[in-house]
């Protein structure tokens, strides 16, 4: 009789075990590629999906041409997230399925300097080019690491024109956190970037967007990749990413949400 009695405890408690760990045994594990922009965004959204969904997510981060290269070159992963044109191409290649694209958010360019630097007018275009004209050294990110804000600021800063003035001044720099420093140290007097990187940047001043006549805004977009074996779960967090709370996080961020 004990050993029966025992038994069924066991059985019991096997079954409690299995009815517990059954659902973490159900959740899926993603594999996410986003653009630097929208780390920040990313960091707070990304902890807050997990825990309402039970779902496991490994995120990186980079260039949006860098991460589209990636996609294009048969990288296994659920989620890409790039800007909204090259999503099309990647669905055009099969690198993305067809019909899963769903824009996210759009961020602009906008100007920084060192901090204690008096901060100059940059609400018109005669006001931008003043500020340039100014500078000793102006920086932006190299365009063939695929950054738009670095091939938008080169191909604006080629067209303004004061572009001859400007190009002895002009220093680029790889994607990442050099641009910062230089622009904390005094190596660089202004510098472009996308916005949500330069407010999450704690040691420059953040001296506005560029004024909307020569704004240019980055979409960027969302898609399941042709690679994935988890496309529900894919899709269950691309539409998390358009409802209200996570624009409201976007929004605090320094992106404009195309959901709001």
């Amino acid at each position: 009789m004990i050993r029966r009695h025992a038994g069924a405890i066991a059985i019991a408690i096997y079954c409690q075990l299995l009815l517990v760990t059954r659902p973490a045994a159900m959740a899926d594990e993603l594999k996410v590629l986003s653009p630097t922009a929208m780390r920040t965004s990313m960091t707070e959204l990304v902890p807050e999906f997990q825990k309402s969904s039970g779902h496991r997510i490994t995120i990186a981060f980079g260039p949006a041409g860098a991460l589209a290269r990636r996609i294009r070159e048969g990288e296994i992963l659920d989620v890409g997230i790039v800007t909204g044109s090259q999503i099309d191409d990647l669905q055009k290649q099969n690198k993305i399925v067809p019909g899963t694209k769903v824009n996210l958010a759009r961020v602009g360019v906008g100007m920084f300097t060192r901090k204690g630097m008096s901060k100059p007018e940059i609400r018109s275009v005669e006001d931008f080019k003043r500020a340039l004209l100014a500078a000793k050294v102006i920086g932006h990110f190299d365009p063939a690491t695929g950054a738009p804000s670095g091939i938008f600021a080169a191909r604006l800063l080629s067209n303004l024109d004061i572009a001859t003035e400007l190009k002895p001044k002009i220093k680029m720099f790889p994607q990442g956190t050099p641009i910062y420093g230089a622009v904390e140290r005094g190596e660089v007097d202004f510098a472009l970037g996308q916005i949500t990187e330069i407010v999450a940047q704690p040691n420059v001043l953040f001296l506005g967007p560029l004024p909307k006549e020569i704004q240019n805004y980055t979409l960027f977009a969302a898609g399941i990749a042709t690679t994935s074996s988890q496309r529900d779960a894919g899709k269950s967090f691309i539409s998390y990413l358009v409802t209200p709370a996570a624009a409201s996080i976007m929004l605090a961020k320094g992106l404009d949400p195309a959901s709001r």
